[in-house]
């Protein structure tokens, strides 16, 4: 670097003082860099906050590298040396030195130990939502296939198909409640069917279904039959090495009769395994576990991601030493205890465990220390270098400083012009080891300073740009910009902040530029000094999560699913959907006047903050029920709710959504009114078609009479009955007529009777006609 300057009469300046405000700055900047990161990130969790914070403390870095340089200047404009003094004994020196090493190797230690920590913290933050998510997909699941057993089990359809069947020997309803079954399967995704009868023997079974039943499913399929409900049966390998759930569904829906079963067969390789072993972020060690107790070993549900082969069949003794699923099984099944133990290769891992809901499994996500400590590493290696780096300057001041004591004796005489230039050099090197644009200007805004770094954003080498202002490096309207700040900064002899945006060889960034005036001796302004720092990415940053979160509000503020939160029995925020489901136009008329109770009927009432109370004190994991709400109009509405505990502002609360369920009730209502209507006329039609047969049956009767006596009386019988070729059978007693016999209708039975127009052996039209020719 080079200073245009010929101010001669400039007071000298102390080689001491000026080594002494460099160690100060280097020991400064390298803890800086070393601990501030750190402290943020262990500080704050928040991203807003974050970079809040990471702005202040830019602001604070470049405020504290302002005043050391702005001192540096002070000294080299005019302050006079400092009589030169005996240079301390070299046994305090080299204990300062020595004390000042240790606490930079400290700072390293304990940045190297909150590295790790926060590397543990973040993949511990990743397994819980992992965890949590893979959790509720399979409880959900299971809830869905538990429902499409309970919907089979309480359906009277299938019972009186299966009566007819099995009961009455009717071929057709066998045929339809197998059709039934088999769409029942492919319609729900349900891998395979069988139905066996109440003593466990097989009748029938769909596509897909297992060969053989299982002896441990056998005792299931006794045990559902006994208590009359819907079984479970853990994961299994069937002849085929299919992994197989099982839902023995008992039919209850006659009470009257023992119930049949219908045995749901899940593959679990269509669905849970792939869930299972999808993991959200690239890792090499990340692995999702499904397991349970087996008496004394311990069984692995799911394919391993290393032994993809371990489904149903892959046991470990659970006495075996340092087994994370062994600690997970004596361990509290909590999102928020993490466990550090071996898994199944033996290889030190860390994991959480979940319990899944309504079953004995155990869901365990864990991930290898070594993964975690290779992405620490980069950072460890980082904070050693530069550690190192500090030590070393460190060790280099301390070496100057003596050379400066030792020198000082012998140069006490030299010209200020030479103790000046000596002092240039120093602040050239501090200005070349910082990352931010260090500049000074003249009094007509020509450069007398320009550092590397600031030599890098313009693209142009420092011997091109010194001598010259801003209109030889910048586009006219910016060089202007830059003129009048300048001009501002000096005329007013303050220091000022802002951020500009200016064009580089990088294309356009952003700088946050701290500018002050440069004076003399005697407090003359003679130029101006200047500080900027890139942050581009930190703005781009901001603007990123400005954007983000306004998606985010847009979603929630634009869903047709009410959303909420409740705290302490207020709603502490719904969204419009929420307030348009209870009639109301604002969020706010429920968030400022309305309690939970309000939203509530008085009979479901004491039902929902019941549920609340439990959730908040964590009996139950999750919330989801129906209720009827009130409307604002006074009505009653259908809602069901869903929802989850978390914590607000230091304090539990309660986040989920509600569903108006009122036109789905009020379907399914109408349906079993119909249905009821329907049977109720089929009943009264087959009653109607009873009488209308026994009045054809003595319409013959009468006829056939009437032809005998034409034929006693040697007349044409009037009435033509050649097509009875069957005995009758007499309407009343159903046996057969005597006084037909022999006349055609020896051999008709009440179950051959010949139906014309859907009523009887002969239309109705016909018989009315013959009747009154009688």
């Amino acid at each position: 670097m080079l200073w245009h300057n010929d101010q001669s009469n400039s007071a000298q300046v102390s080689r001491k003082s000026v080594l002494a405000v460099v160690l100060i700055y280097a020991i400064f900047a390298a803890s800086w860099i070393l601990a501030s990161d750190q402290l943020l990130h262990h500080f704050f969790k928040d991203p807003d906050q974050l970079t809040l914070a990471s702005m202040l403390k830019g602001w604070i870095y470049v405020l504290v590298t302002s005043l050391l340089l702005y001192g540096l200047m002070r000294r080299w404009f005019g302050r006079k040396a400092e009589p030169q003094t005996v240079p301390p004994a070299p046994r305090s020196q080299l204990f300062s030195l020595g004390l000042l090493i240790a606490v930079i190797l400290a700072l390293m230690a304990a940045s190297v130990t909150l590295t790790i920590e926060q590397h543990t913290q973040e993949e511990f933050g990743r397994l819980q939502a992992v965890a949590g998510l893979k959790s509720r997909q399979i409880s959900d699941w299971l809830n869905e296939r538990r429902g499409d057993a309970d919907f089979i089990q309480t359906s009277e359809f299938f019972i009186d198909l299966y009566q007819r069947w099995q009961i009455d020997g009717d071929m057709q309803s066998a045929e339809r409640l197998q059709s039934r079954l088999e769409q029942f399967r492919k319609s729900w995704g349900i891998s395979a069917i069988s139905l066996l009868t109440p003593e466990g023997e097989r009748l029938w079974r769909s596509a897909n279904a297992p060969d053989t039943l299982l002896p441990g499913l056998l005792e299931v399929v006794e045990l559902s039959t006994k208590i009359r409900q819907v079984q479970l049966v853990d994961p299994y390998k069937d002849d085929g090495g299919r992994v197989l759930l099982d839902l023995v569904v008992p039919l209850t829906a006659h009470h009257q009769i023992a119930a049949p079963l219908i045995v749901l067969h899940l593959d679990l390789s269509e669905w849970l395994f792939p869930v299972l072993e999808s993991w959200p972020v690239a890792s090499g060690s990340g692995e999702t576990l499904l397991f349970r107790r087996e008496g004394d070993e311990i069984l692995y549900l799911n394919p391993l991601r290393f032994r993809p082969d371990a489904a149903a069949s892959f046991r470990l003794p659970l006495n075996t030493a340092n087994l994370l699923a062994g600690k997970a099984l004596q361990s509290k099944a909590s999102l928020d205890n993490v466990l550090e133990a071996k898994d199944y290769r033996d290889v030190s891992v860390i994991g959480l465990v979940q319990a899944i809901s309504g079953t004995d499994w155990l869901l365990l996500t864990k991930l290898d220390k070594a993964e975690i400590y290779h992405k620490a590493r980069s950072e460890v290696v980082w904070i050693v270098c530069v550690g190192s780096l500090t030590i070393f300057i460190v060790c280099a001041g301390f070496y100057l400083v003596r050379q400066s004591q030792s020198l000082a004796l012998a140069t006490a005489v030299q010209k200020v012009q030479a103790e000046r230039l000596r002092a240039l050099d120093l602040l050239a090197a501090i200005s070349d080891l910082s990352v931010d644009a260090i500049y000074a200007k003249d009094l007509e805004g020509r450069y007398i300073l320009f550092n590397v770094a600031a030599s890098n954003f313009v693209g142009k080498p420092v011997d091109e740009v010194l001598g010259h202002d801003d209109a030889a490096i910048f586009p006219p309207q910016q060089a202007e910009y830059l003129r009048e700040f300048g001009r501002r900064v000096m005329a007013e002899n303050i220091t000022l902040t802002a951020e500009e945006t200016l064009d580089t060889q990088f294309g356009p960034r952003v700088f946050l530029a701290t500018k002050g005036p440069l004076c003399d001796a005697n407090g003359k302004v003679i130029g101006l000094f200047g500080i900027s720092r890139d942050i581009t990415e930190r703005k781009q940053a901001e603007l990123e999560l400005r954007e983000s979160e306004a998606r985010f509000r847009g979603l929630v503020e634009q869903s047709l699913a009410g959303i909420y939160i409740i705290q302490d029995g207020r709603f502490i925020y719904v969204n419009p959907g929420f307030a348009a489901i209870f009639g109301y136009q604002r969020a706010e008329d429920i968030i400022d006047g309305k309690l939970v109770a309000d939203l509530v009927c008085p009979r479901d009432r004491q039902m929902v903050l019941e549920n609340l109370r439990r959730r908040i004190d964590g009996e139950i994991e999750d919330i989801n029920y129906c209720f009827e709400g009130i409307r604002r109009d006074g009505n009653g509405i259908d809602v069901e709710v869903h929802g989850r505990g978390f914590t607000y502002q230091n304090r539990p609360a309660v986040i989920g959504f509600i569903l108006d369920i009122s036109a789905r009730k009020a379907a399914g209502d109408q349906l079993n009114l119909q249905a009821a209507e329907l049977k109720a006329r089929n009943d009264e039609l087959e009653r109607f078609n009873r009488a209308m047969v026994g009045r054809e049956l003595d319409m013959v009767k009468l006829k056939q009479q009437i032809n005998d006596l034409s034929a006693e009386l040697g007349r044409q019988p009037p009435y033509a009955l050649t097509f009875l070729s069957t005995q009758p059978i007499n309407a009343a007693s159903h046996e057969p007529d005597e006084g037909l016999a022999g006349s055609g209708l020896e051999q008709l039975s009440s179950n051959q009777v010949p139906v014309i127009n859907g009523i009887g052996l002969i239309s109705g039209d016909t018989s009315a006609a013959e009747e009154d020719s009688l």
